[in-house]
């Protein structure tokens, strides 16, 4: 985030603030490495999925630390401070909601509890993001069928509703802020991402960023929101999912050549995390 370009494809916004339902769009952030961190706004509710790059937000006082498969969360209005101490720009496709559109959701599931639709500014990668952003990329085209766009984007505000909750983010307990820490978090990220189709172990993982396996655990799920564990599952289910658009390649191939070292394991977590089998996800794309 910070200087960009944009390329959009969605409904015209009928009027300056009102109408419209979704619009979304390819956001190219051209910061360099160290550039001042740069305040910004929301103009509206937005929920943007990191496609590559590494970057820092600040909200309150809290900063937090996003690279591939994290989602960006924004409240209309709602300020925020983006920096690039950990890498070179980044890019991101971004689905901007209508005034009323998250709102009305929120209300139907019965989330609203506070004056902002969402609740936290920043998830964790999931799979299940993965799964709508390869969706969109496809329909991202010149012409592509609006009803489809907003469709996604409908479906994937309810999802991070359904996980995420609504409310007021102001109101959540802020933690200590730690530029190390969000460092070594970095790093344990990047080593995943080069060697999780290899096997890790939790105390591997930890020496390569010099804490204690019990000190990393913590020092991760407070970071990322989720375990290590997990996390290296949802990136291997997100580079099968990759694989299983883009190639024609066997399941079980596939399953090995991410790091799984047994196919029902694969199947099972791959259900678990996108919600339909590996074979299922390919021939439906959903």
């Amino acid at each position: 985030m910070g200087r960009a370009s944009n390329s959009e494809v969605g409904p015209p916004w009928q009027g300056s603030t009102e109408g419209g339902l979704v619009r979304v769009r390819a956001y190219h952030c051209t910061a360099c490495l160290g550039d001042p961190p740069q305040a910004e706004q929301f103009e509206r509710a937005s929920i943007a999925i990191v496609q590559s790059g590494v970057f820092g937000i600040r909200t309150g006082k809290r900063t937090r630390v996003l690279s591939t498969g994290f989602l960006l969360v924004g409240n209309p209005g709602q300020s925020y401070e983006a920096s690039h101490d950990h890498g070179v720009g980044d890019r991101c496709l971004v689905f901007d909601f209508g005034a009323r559109t998250v709102e009305d959701l929120a209300d139907t599931l019965r989330k609203k509890t506070g004056p902002y639709p969402f609740a936290d500014n920043v998830l964790p990668p999931h799979p299940r993001f993965d799964a709508f952003r390869a969706l969109a990329e496809e329909r991202l085209v010149p012409g592509a069928d609006v009803m489809g766009l907003e469709e996604i984007g409908l479906s994937l505000a309810t999802y991070v509703l359904a996980q995420n909750g609504a409310g007021s983010p102001r109101s959540r307990v802020e933690l200590p802020d730690s530029q190390r820490a969000r460092e070594q978090v970095v790093a344990a990220i990047d080593h995943i991402e080069h060697v999780g189709s290899h096997e890790l172990g939790l105390a591997d993982l930890a020496e390569t960023v010099g804490l204690s396996p019990f000190h990393f655990l913590r020092l991760f799920k407070r970071e990322t929101g989720v375990t290590p564990h997990r996390f290296l599952m949802q990136t291997r289910i997100r580079r099968a999912i990759a694989l299983l658009r883009g190639t024609s390649r066997s399941v079980t191939e596939i399953a090995f050549d991410v790091g799984f070292g047994d196919l029902s394991n694969f199947i099972n977590a791959f259900r678990r995390e996108v919600g339909v089998s590996p074979r299922r996800y390919r021939q439906s794309g959903l």
